[in-house]
């Protein structure tokens, strides 16, 4: 979970100089950065308990309804089994990639682009 004494990240987000005209992708990856960092230790490295727990409060809509898919139960389940396991940034966005692609809403986000 976030560290309570921090600044938000939207705070630190409009900090940042380089992203005053960053493209909105550029915001998002700075973003997924900034949370990470939240809760990243000393040595740049989240605990994979920290993660299980910032995926419903940070990634909500994309893990909504994704409790009986077989593919997110096994990363729920490795992230249990190893609570205590350390987890770097590039490990962080491939787990964030991965639930992204097995969730509804990417579906549902697909489906309105290729709807217009």
């Amino acid at each position: 979970m976030p560290k309570s004494n921090t600044i938000p990240i939207s705070k630190q987000l409009a900090s940042i100089k380089a992203l005053g005209k960053g493209s909105e992708l550029e915001k998002a990856i700075a973003t997924a950065i900034l949370v990470y960092n939240s809760c990243a230790d000393n040595d740049g490295k989240v605990s994979k308990g920290e993660v299980k727990d910032l995926l419903p409060s940070q990634f909500q809509n994309f893990t909504q309804g994704q409790e009986t898919k077989p593919k997110y139960k096994e990363l729920m389940k490795d992230l249990e089994e190893d609570s205590k396991g350390q987890m770097d940034f590039e490990d962080f966005m491939i787990l964030l990639l991965s639930v992204t692609l097995m969730s509804d809403l990417f579906t549902e986000i697909r489906q309105a682009k290729n709807s217009k």
